[in-house]
């Protein structure tokens, strides 16, 4: 692993639908907390929820950012997000391109 990657995220986030989604990758990208923002429109997550199973479906979110960006990401996304509880997941890249990684740096700062 000889790419420094240490500082990139790549944060997940479910949204209640397409819609919801757009506006949270919109906002990340346009005020640079993110550098890229993939949307999948459509996901079926099952989890447990106030006591009982539930099978939703929903749109996924991929956030590629820094660590530095995250804490500001995190709360542009909870203001945004029309759950009581967000998914919000923040996973470090081990490895990657350089040149991509240095464009996330230079597309955050």
């Amino acid at each position: 692993m000889g790419n420094e990657a240490k500082d990139i995220l790549v944060v997940m986030v479910t949204a209640s639908n397409q819609e919801e989604a757009a506006r949270i990758a919109d906002q990340s990208v346009q005020s640079r907390q993110a550098a890229c923002a993939t949307t999948v429109p459509m996901v079926y997550s099952t989890y447990w929820w106030e006591g009982k199973v539930v099978r939703e479906q929903e749109a996924m979110v991929l956030l590629k950012t820094t660590a530095e960006k995250y804490p500001m990401l995190r709360e542009t996304i909870q203001r945004i997000h029309s759950y009581k509880v967000p998914e919000i997941l923040a996973m470090p890249v081990a490895d990657g391109l350089t040149q991509y990684l240095e464009w996330v740096r230079e597309e955050t700062s």
